[in-house]
């Protein structure tokens, strides 16, 4: 009597299906990853060369005020500059709206520093600057 079953063949070519499509799926999926992976690298480039463009240097620095000229390539927000009295955080109480690329201004800070001895750093997306109070 002659037994029923998948011919060798038939095995064979199943096998080979099965082999084609688990090689189309990790083909879909590795090109996938390296796509987003290749954007978000590119945008994280994108910003931090945004970052390096906006650059800072303090021109003059007296009791509370601080003299900024921007020696970027990009205009700085006043949200973005950090304001330091001897290494303690001083706010911004005016001026300083937005330095645009090789602008002069003169900002209002909250903390007064001494002269001779007292040290203003300001920090920009791209750099920092410090000075001692004149």
């Amino acid at each position: 009597m002659r037994q029923k079953g998948i011919t060798p063949v038939i095995a064979i070519i199943l096998l080979l299906l099965i082999t084609i499509s688990m090689v189309g799926f990790a083909f879909v999926w590795f090109t996938r990853v390296s796509q987003i992976s290749s954007e978000r690298t590119e945008s994280q480039l994108t910003e931090q060369l945004t970052q390096q463009e906006k650059k800072i240097r303090i021109d003059n620095a007296k009791s509370n005020t601080v003299t900024l000229r921007n020696i970027g390539t990009k205009d700085v927000a006043s949200s973005e500059l950090g304001f330091f009295v001897d290494d303690a955080q001083a706010s911004l109480t005016s001026g300083c709206a937005t330095l645009t690329v090789g602008e002069v201004e003169t900002c209002t800070i909250s903390v007064s520093c001494v002269a001779g001895t007292g040290k203003i750093k300001v920090t920009a997306p791209g750099n920092q600057d410090v000075v001692i109070c004149k």
